[in-house]
């Protein structure tokens, strides 16, 4: 059965985590993704917190499987020359450089197209290629920092939180530039043309936003900890301590489930008070505090009342929840990682295959663009790959 991306060829020069999440996805959907990495090193992520034992970083294998790595100096002359000529078999490049980089490298998107004018550029970087902030380094806890995100989140007698996953990484960058890419591909269906995507981790992250700004714009919210709807303004969505220390969420946001959650609790006083104020949430609390946390998964787990424990990572992936739809694979064997979460009724996810080690693929790709084996020595020789 063929997969929704077969016949999707993309170069990927990206690096660390939006770029490569993105394409390892679109992997999992039968897309052929070439790794482009610098012949000395290669992606930084290849050396972050290294498995002392196998020397390889768990971090970029799990978002570069299934792929595809060429090890290509695109700062040398025929580097270039022969990222050019893959240009004419990989019509899609993706690209997390800081702005202007690969204007430098010569490789401009209008220099590419002129070259391929089906080529789809997909940029991702902080803060747009364009703006104040263009050339401005930044990570993910920035972006959600000048987002708003973090001033808004955690409690409102703590600090700040840091998230424990890479949100504006992740949605703002790799999903939204996912979501760019697939746009411009079914464009260029029509079209016969390519075109430039330009994704920024912060106006990503911004966006995310939208509804929540809906309701501070109006002067409904204080975009401030625990002064939100969403945030732990009210009793109905919150989270609590069970006696045991660890936690419950409790998402009873529509008056039905309120309810629902009341009479399990013993507490259908509490009915009136779902939008109450600090001494509601202070009842709430000690009812909490009454049972461990396993204790109030077994009491809630048949009622309709979205209230559900708040998990370790290591409980959700070994959770039947994870189990059920196929979430963990061993592309390695021995070594767990979490699968593809798209489930397409007539798109098979591909067998996954483990992260390639640096330039693994360069001699079978170059020589799909007639590089002979003399030629390929020599450009070993000159640092080329």
């Amino acid at each position: 059965m063929p997969r929704a991306l077969d016949g999707m060829k993309i170069l990927d020069l990206t690096m660390n985590l939006p770029g490569p999440y993105m394409t390892w996805l679109m992997t999992t959907l039968g897309a052929e993704v070439i790794k482009i990495e610098n012949p000395v090193g290669g992606d930084y992520a290849r050396n972050l917190l290294r498995d002392p034992s196998t020397k390889r970083s768990p971090y970029f294998e799990a978002v570069n499987r299934n792929k595809k790595s060429v090890t290509l100096n695109l700062k040398h002359h025929e580097g270039r020359q022969l990222f050019f000529r893959l240009l004419d078999h990989y019509d899609i490049v993706v690209e997390g450089f800081r702005p202007g980089t690969m204007e430098r490298l010569e490789l401009s998107y209008d220099v590419m197209a002129h070259h391929q004018p089906r080529l789809i550029q997909v940029s991702i970087s902080g803060y747009g290629q364009d703006g104040p902030y263009r050339l401005r380094a930044g990570h993910d806890l920035n972006y959600l920092a000048l987002a708003g995100i973090i001033g808004m989140s955690g409690s409102s007698d703590g600090p700040p939180p840091l998230f424990g996953i890479q949100v504006a990484d992740l949605a703002g960058g790799s999903l939204l530039g996912l979501v760019g890419l697939l746009a411009a591909v079914i464009q260029r269906g029509q079209t016969g043309r390519g075109q430039y995507v330009d994704t920024s981790m912060f106006h990503g992250s911004l966006s995310m936003a939208t509804m929540v700004f809906g309701g501070v714009e109006r002067g409904i919210e204080l975009p401030e900890p625990g002064k939100m709807a969403l945030n732990g303004r009210f009793p109905c969505y919150n989270i609590y301590r069970a006696k045991d220390g660890r936690f419950m969420s409790l998402g009873a946001l529509e008056p039905k489930f309120w309810q629902n959650f009341c009479q399990a609790i013993g507490r259908e006083d509490l009915t009136s008070g779902q939008f109450g104020g600090p001494d509601v949430i202070r009842d709430v609390e000690r009812v909490f505090a009454e049972r461990t946390q396993s204790e109030w998964t077994a009491l809630l787990k048949d009622c309709d009342a979205c209230c559900e424990p708040v998990l370790s990572l290591h409980d959700a992936v070994n959770s039947e929840l994870t189990e059920a739809r196929h979430m963990v694979s061993e592309a390695d064997p021995g070594h767990r990682q979490l699968g593809s979460p798209l489930k397409l009724s007539d798109s098979p996810v591909q067998a996954e295959s483990p992260s390639p080690g640096l330039g693994a693929h360069t001699k079978e790709i170059l020589s799909r663009i007639g590089v002979s084996e003399d030629h390929f020595q020599d450009l070993r020789s000159k640092g080329v790959v």
